[in-house]
């Protein structure tokens, strides 16, 4: 197999994550790694280390990881864009939506492959309720719940919860029901600061779904759920615990076209397949795609551009206290 040559600008959290898979993945070689900061420098012994990503432009490489904070987003994507550099961005693609439209573009007039680090997706309980849930295994959806919370760390100061939480779980409920958000109502509030530390949201899905959501950094403990509320019951994906659960609606079916009912039954696990972990899958598909297989399964520009929007609407209704629409559902249809 021939190996891709990669690189990673910004050795963050994520970006030491991806940096680790990536030097563990077969068929990719890392060849460089930036970041401003020279003590991250001796993290990777062995892999040169640069400031800046145009050092690494010379460097033949066939993809690029962006890892750094979101307001830097832009600047390096055109960069990758304009050197015909594939790229895989971390979330959120931007800060806002017009500078993530302009990724997009930069990309698409490029005719480059590149995507988004929604890694959320590829977590074992969500990946299998997504597939179940778009097979109509459980018939008509009803609603969606999404709760992500956890303790500050003070990791993230460039953006508040919206656009480091939320945006995973805006992006899950419209790739899980197969239809884009059209419109948003929320509330935020500023504790620890400078951004919003908790967040909640309804969002309504192109049909009439409704997907309710929470997000916070001020919790001691770390809560990722996402439910699907269904004719035959409630699908429970818990990417903590690693499970995922069905409690079953045990009312008998109705004439098509009406409402059951709902009647509690057992709850049951789900066995899930064997996977491993998001970022690898991630950078699997990326090296697939690149070698020439179906890039499905990738999180695409006008994804991440869609998730961006629907989290910027979040933060107009909650400042505003009004229903705000997204502009990119339409598109996000095509």
């Amino acid at each position: 197999m021939k190996k891709l040559r990669t690189a990673v600008v910004g050795l963050g959290w994520a970006g030491t994550v991806h940096a680790r898979t990536l030097a563990a993945l077969p068929g990719i070689d890392l060849v460089a790694l930036a970041d401003l900061d020279p003590t991250k420098h001796t993290l990777f012994p062995g892999v040169p280390t640069f400031t800046d990503l145009e050092a690494m432009l010379d460097l033949n490489l066939d993809y690029c990881v962006i890892a750094t904070p979101s307001v830097t987003h832009e600047h390096y994507a055109l960069t990758l864009a304009a050197a015909g550099v594939p790229a895989l961005i971390e979330k959120p693609l931007a800060p806002s939506a017009p500078a993530a439209w302009r990724i997009s573009d930069a990309f698409t007039r490029a005719g480059i492959l590149a995507a988004v680090g929604h890694t959320e997706r590829h977590q074992a309980p969500v990946a299998e309720l997504g597939r179940r849930l778009r097979g109509g295994e459980f018939g008509d959806l009803w609603q969606l719940t999404t709760r992500r919370q956890g303790p500050y760390s003070g990791r993230i100061l460039d953006v508040g919860v919206a656009l480091d939480l939320l945006v995973h779980d805006v992006d899950l409920v419209a790739w899980a029901a197969g239809q884009p958000i059209e419109s948003v109502t929320a509330s935020t509030r500023v504790i620890a600061g400078p951004h919003e530390d908790t967040a909640t949201a309804t969002t309504v899905l192109h049909g009439g779904v409704l997907a309710h959501h929470h997000a916070d950094c001020i919790t001691p403990f770390k809560h990722r759920i996402l439910q699907a509320h269904t004719a035959s019951g409630v699908l429970t994906a818990d990417t903590i615990a690693g499970t995922l659960t069905h409690h079953l609606n045990t009312v008998a079916p109705a004439a098509a076209g009406t409402f059951p009912g709902v009647c509690p039954g057992d709850a049951r696990r789900i066995a899930l397949p064997e996977q491993q972990a998001p970022f690898t899958v991630e950078h699997q598909l990326m090296r697939d795609a690149l070698m020439g297989a179906d890039p499905r399964g990738l999180v695409t520009l006008a994804e991440g551009v869609a998730a961006v929007a629907a989290t910027e609407a979040v933060l107009t209704a909650a400042a505003t206290g009004r229903a705000t629409a997204v502009p990119t559902c339409r598109l996000a249809l095509a």
